[in-house]
């Protein structure tokens, strides 16, 4: 329904018959009932208003510049009677003098273009307004300017970024509101209309034209209940109904309803969660395979302990077209796993004050963390000193100065000692803080955490020898028991959350853990274990030194998944161009069998059927891990199969391996009916 039709009247240029209409729909409604209906009412007249303005100024007779009936040296008349000037052509017989306003022009082109319910995301239909811009006088303008604030006060809602950018570049409302150049209310609301969600507007002709203004003012508001971080459920219900009613093709809707889904239960603890997120994911990815499906799949498979913490963390936030409260509130989930505090902070911090019930208490206390301070040892006794020496100083002063009586100078200055005792007592607390902030490292049940805390938050622990006998062996017992731990570089760690571990089962060294600063990219120590787990060597500053190809080397593998083996085969061997490069760069990926299948079928053709395609997960009898993958016409092409390592084991295809058709439909049929895409 168009404005129009909501106030129940004809359309008007009579500005008081719209507010006659406006208030007897509103004595209809009770506005704290029916909060959607006052909305909905409230904006049909807005839009009635402005367009009521097009009508009146529609009506008025169009006007054209008058001849001149005198004539000098400077001007002079034609046959026609038409006034030029000297250095003007004459204009032929049928030209039509200019029209004067062309803000008449513009408003009624405005009011074609809103009619037609096609102006939401093609500049294509707004091109004819700015066709003689060069024309406009600066009075005219301004008038236009003032025309394009209002009309985006009123329709933001339902505009394209791209539009909204379009008719900036002209106007330079942004400019205009920068430099206070347009009322207050418009100001406040500009940042609002430069950042409306990146939807697509294709959907637009499977609406009728009286509805589109209502769907997208809906979808939009979807946007907001989702970006609000707080569900509500009411409004969202009303919302997504009338949405849904007119079309259930929207794939923005439908990530939407995936958001909200998060919202309530991001961990995706419950079974009625997963199941709905998997429906709809489903109807995501048929109408529209893009990042946010990929992103919303990836996730997916990491809550389900299938998939890597990368293949999350990669996702760029401006590339997705959910709400940005979404991207932070799963990805500072995933953070919080890998129990990395700053970004853990940057992605929740804004959403624990906007709606703190969405987090459990120790989730809401990483981001909180005490702020500690450290005092060095040298620093400690250079106050010592300087104290000491103040003191002497006083007491020399106070004698020579015959002024104050002994009584009073112990009254007056504390003892040497009662000062240095005081200064034990700050230092006390202050060691307090710092044992009651990372406490938990040395009382934790994880071998790696403690040995952070004896190695490099408290180097002086009494318990530190008994720590080192308990749970390290041969080479790595050796030297924590005979090195000077005060030789060891220092590690800025003031938070059990300023590194995180990275553990696994690497070839030719078994299980081991690097240990990785915030923000840094490569571990400042690596710990290897034997099969009692207990510290068998330690690879990094200060300890075992690992040449540093082997060391990176190592590092590399620590980092393989089996996700992240069959990104490498689909993305760097089947639509790579450059897979030699790619298989001398990335050895870690695959095993030697597989490593000369691929360099056996490096000169295939580019696949480019898998640039679409998807991947299913599945395993056998034994519960081993299998990924399923399909090309753009889901059409299972491969079988892939993974080491105890994460590296390729097995690539079944055809021209590549081949498996026993008992086993091969056992994969099949056990495969997860969702297909994840893109890679």
């Amino acid at each position: 329904m168009n404005c129009w039709e909501i106030l129940e009247l004809e359309p008007t240029s009579d500005k008081k018959k719209v507010e006659q209409a406006y208030e007897a729909k509103l004595k209809m409604i009770n506005v704290e009932e029916e909060p959607l209906a006052f909305q909905k009412l409230k904006e049909a007249f807005d839009s009635a208003i402005f367009l009521s303005g097009t009508l009146i100024e529609s009506n008025r007779p169009v006007e054209f510049s008058k001849p001149s009936i005198e004539t000098d040296t400077a001007v002079e008349s034609n046959t026609k009677g038409w006034p030029v000037e000297e250095s003007q052509e004459v204009p032929s017989e049928n030209e039509k003098p200019k029209q004067e306003n062309n803000v008449i022009v513009f408003k009624q082109e405005l009011a074609t273009v809103y009619e037609k319910m096609d102006f939401f995301s093609d500049v294509e239909k707004w091109t004819p307004l700015f066709s003689n811009e060069l024309e406009w006088t600066n009075a005219e303008y301004d008038e236009i300017a003032e025309i394009i604030q209002t009309f985006l006060r009123l329709n933001y809602r339902v505009l394209s970024g791209q539009i909204i950018d379009y008719l900036d570049t002209f106007c330079d409302v942004d400019s205009l509101a920068k430099e206070h150049k347009t009322d207050n209310d418009f100001r406040y609301i500009w940042t609002q209309i430069k950042h409306v969600p990146p939807f697509s507007f294709d959907i637009y002709q499977d609406i009728s034209k009286e509805e589109r203004i209502e769907y997208f003012t809906n979808r939009y508001e979807l946007f907001q209940i989702v970006e609000g971080a707080v569900p509500n459920q009411s409004s969202w219900s009303d919302r997504l109904h009338m949405c849904r009613t007119l079309t259930t093709k929207d794939y923005d809707v439908i990530t939407l309803q995936i958001s909200y889904l998060l919202l309530n239960d991001f961990r995706m603890e419950q079974d009625q969660t997963v199941i709905e997120f998997k429906g709809l994911l489903s109807e995501a990815i048929a109408l529209k395979r893009n990042k946010t499906s990929a992103f919303f799949s990836a996730y997916y498979a990491w809550v389900k302990q299938k998939g890597s913490t990368n293949d999350v963390l990669i996702y760029d936030k401006s590339e997705l077209t959910i709400p940005t409260t979404t991207v932070n509130l799963l990805m500072g989930y995933v953070y919080f796993k890998l129990r990395r505090y700053s970004h853990v902070k940057e992605c929740w911090e804004e959403l624990s004050k906007k709606n703190p019930t969405l987090f459990r208490p120790q989730e809401l206390a990483m981001l909180q963390p005490i702020d500690v301070k450290h005092v060095p040892q040298k620093n400690q006794k250079s106050m010592w000193r300087y104290v000491g020496a103040v003191f002497l100083l006083l007491i020399a002063l106070s004698k020579i100065s015959g002024i104050v009586s002994r009584n009073n100078e112990r009254n007056s200055y504390s003892s040497l000692s009662d000062i240095q005792s005081s200064f034990k007592e700050e230092n006390n607390l202050e060691t307090n803080n710092v044992t009651a902030d990372l406490l938990e490292l040395k009382e934790s049940e994880n071998l790696y955490e403690q040995f952070i805390y004896y190695f490099y938050i408290d180097r002086e622990d009494e318990d530190r020898a008994s720590f080192i006998e308990a749970n390290t062996v041969g080479q790595a017992k050796e030297m924590a028991q005979s090195m000077t731990v005060s030789e060891l570089p220092e590690i800025m760690i003031d938070s059990r959350y300023d590194f995180y571990a990275s553990p696994d089962n690497v070839a030719g060294y078994g299980p081991v853990t690097a240990l990785t600063l915030l923000d840094e990219e490569k571990p400042f120590i690596i710990l290897q274990e034997d099969k009692e787990e207990r510290i068998s060597a330690i690879f990094g500053d200060g300890w075992e030194v690992l040449a540093k190809d082997k060391f990176e080397a190592l590092w590399a593998d620590i980092q393989v998944r089996p996700m992240m083996s069959q990104k490498f085969f689909v993305v760097y061997y089947l639509l790579s161009d450059e897979r030699n490069e790619n298989l001398k760069d990335n050895p870690e990926y695959a095993t030697e069998n597989v490593k000369k299948l691929l360099e056996k079928n490096r000169s295939m053709p580019i696949a480019k059927e898998f640039e679409a395609g998807t991947w299913q997960i599945s395993q056998d009898e034994e519960d081993k891990l299998y990924t399923i993958i399909n090309d753009k016409n889901d059409e299972h092409r491969f079988i892939l199969s993974y080491d105890e390592y994460g590296r390729l084991e097995h690539i079944y295809g055809d021209e590549w391996e081949t498996i026993d058709d008992t086993k091969k439909k056992a994969i099949y049929d056990n495969a997860e009916e969702e297909k994840i895409g893109v890679y």
